[in-house]
């Protein structure tokens, strides 16, 4: 709806500067603002502000902003605005997360109402989880292809539905393909988050914004377990956990639909190019999106990259990893916090699920420091700049710098990663080993707000570190991402339990505690060798230029 309403305004703005004689169709011979390259018929041209008399010639006319400061580009949108549209996008995560261990604390019920083992209720979750993991590799293309916005309310609608026959499913297979077709269009919504996000704030402005899109999955993640252990302990029907579920996507399907504007700026420009066509009778204006390759043709490139990334790129294969590890962890621990919380100390189901809040606290602890951080990167721009120009006006140094050369080098990310790489192996050894009934719960607890801290610390600065380092390429890299942290949460979902079972919490714990210590010393590896890594990487520091927004002083804002 809001994407419609920004089309038509789109439209009124196009018509009035044709009508202002701004714009002239390229039939006659009259000044027009079209620029159009002295060369021959296949080069394309770019339209600009300087009018220019208009040779006749078949070339496309790439259209772009009508200024640096056009209202429609959505890094000029006001902050209010861009913060809107980026609750609505929080939202949708949030949701997403939420179904994925919605029902975890009723698998014993729902084994029971289908007749199955717990065991075999564990892939119900696992598929969710599979279809985010397939599902992601597709979302960048398509949404290059059709815009985030409607992608966004397709992906959204379909969630809701599949949500619904999950809530509905008649028996156990019914219940895991609809989990799965779940999954596939969550994929949508998380893996373009951060394209998304990328589209609204610049490199500074997304230090800080980042990690609060980022307490969306820690949320939904940590909090939807609670509302499910306290309604399988009240004795209602396991179906209304997944009823709460559809709630909570159904209202982010409404607020999507309704208030969620197009953010992708091809997709904008596009728009403005077929105005212009129908305006001015001439075909040649086109944005460079419909001149580039069928979504189909996309697809193919972005499947050949991610496999390239997978197989050549240490940064996505390690980073990668300690991702996936710190999910294995989580997604292992919804299967495991009975046997830490139910058997060791007898809680009852409400309060074992009520435990992971303790992953929320956690989260949060981490969180508080990133209004400091925020401060610390902005000012080590500013230094930069300053040093480079001479001038403490940061602003007028950017204007003559492209993203990527003025900003501080990626391992600047990863010295916060330093405090959480190690506080990892220690929630889990902490935990594992201290797990019996003569030492207090508290103590426990404290553990897990602990691993929530580092899970936090982990989840940010991969996907930070990843964001500077691949620039325009940095989509392919959090695809494969997604896609493999969530091929670990959902294998793992279908051993955890047989594992628990037979190693015990202590030996289950000590097992992924070795494997945290042991990837510990990536982000002191990435700290003082990343630039030599990237500098052998085929994608690393690929940046495609912004238009550079400014303000009524002529002033760069594209720091922001």
């Amino acid at each position: 709806m809001q994407s419609i309403r920004q089309y038509r305004a789109l439209g009124r703005k196009v018509a009035e500067e044709v009508a202002a004689g701004q714009i002239h169709s390229l039939s006659d011979e009259k000044p027009s603002v079209v620029d159009i390259a002295e060369s021959d018929d296949n080069q394309q041209t770019t339209t600009s502000l300087k009018p220019r008399h208009i040779r006749r010639s078949d070339a496309p006319i790439l259209v772009g902003w009508e200024s640096p400061n056009d209202q429609f580009n959505p890094r000029n949108w006001s902050m209010t605005r861009r913060i809107f549209t980026f609750a609505i996008i929080w939202l949708n995560t949030f949701s997403c997360d939420w179904a994925s261990s919605a029902d975890s604390q009723n698998d014993k019920d729902i084994a029971a109402a289908f007749h199955v083992s717990q065991e075999a209720e564990g892939l119900s979750p696992s598929l969710y989880t599979f279809g985010i993991a397939f599902g992601a590799l597709f979302a960048a293309p398509i949404s290059e292809t059709i815009g985030r916005s409607p992608l966004y309310v397709g992906a959204r609608f379909l969630h809701l539905i599949w949500l619904i026959g999950v809530a509905l499913a008649p028996n156990f297979g019914a219940q895991c393909a609809f989990r799965f077709l779940a999954g596939v269009a969550a994929s949508q919504l998380v893996a373009v988050q951060g394209a998304s996000i990328a589209d609204l704030f610049g490199p500074v402005h997304r230090t800080l914004i980042w990690p609060t899109a980022a307490m969306a999955s820690f949320a939904g993640t940590a909090l939807s377990p609670v509302v499910g252990a306290w309604i399988a302990q009240s004795g209602a029907d396991w179906r209304l956990a997944e009823w709460v579920a559809v709630i909570v996507s159904g209202l982010s399907f409404i607020t999507t639909s309704l208030f969620l504007p197009e953010t992708f700026e091809p997709i904008i420009l596009s728009w403005r190019a077929r105005h212009l066509r129908k305006l001015t009778g001439c075909e040649r204006f086109q944005a460079e999106i419909e001149i580039d390759a069928s979504i189909g043709g996309r697809l193919k490139t972005a499947i050949l990259r991610a496999v390239h990334m997978l197989t050549r790129e240490p940064i996505v294969i390690l980073l990668g990893s300690w991702l996936a590890l710190s999910y294995l962890v989580i997604y292992c621990f919804l299967q495991g916090f009975t046997f830490i919380f139910g058997k060791t100390y007898g809680f009852s189901r409400g309060l074992i699920g009520t435990s992971f809040i303790a992953i929320a606290v956690g989260a949060l602890l981490w969180y508080a420091t990133m209004p400091y951080y925020y401060r610390l990167y902005k000012s080590k721009v500013g230094k930069i700049h300053e040093g480079i120009s001479g001038s403490k006006d940061k602003a007028t140094f950017l204007a003559a710098n492209s993203p990527g050369v003025d900003l501080p080098d990626p391992e600047y990310r990863l010295w916060l990663a330093l405090l959480a790489a190690p506080a990892f192996p220690i929630s889990l050894f902490w935990l594992g080993w201290t797990s019996y009934a003569s030492i207090s719960p508290w103590s426990n607890l404290g553990a897990v707000v602990l691993l929530g801290f580092s899970w936090a610390g982990v989840y940010v600065t991969v996907y930070q570190y990843i964001l500077d380092t691949y620039g325009t390429y940095a989509g392919s890299a959090l695809a494969i991402i997604t896609n493999w942290r969530y091929l670990v949460s959902g294998a793992i979902n279908l051993v955890a339990r047989p594992m628990y079972s037979k190693l015990g919490v202590n030996w289950t714990m000590t097992m992924v505690g070795s494997l945290a210590t042991i990837q510990m010393f990536l982000p002191v590896v990435f700290y003082f060798y990343g630039s030599r890594i990237r500098k052998r990487s085929s994608f690393a520091g690929q940046y495609v230029p912004d238009v550079k927004p400014l303000d009524r002083q002529g002033k760069d804002l594209s720091w922001r």
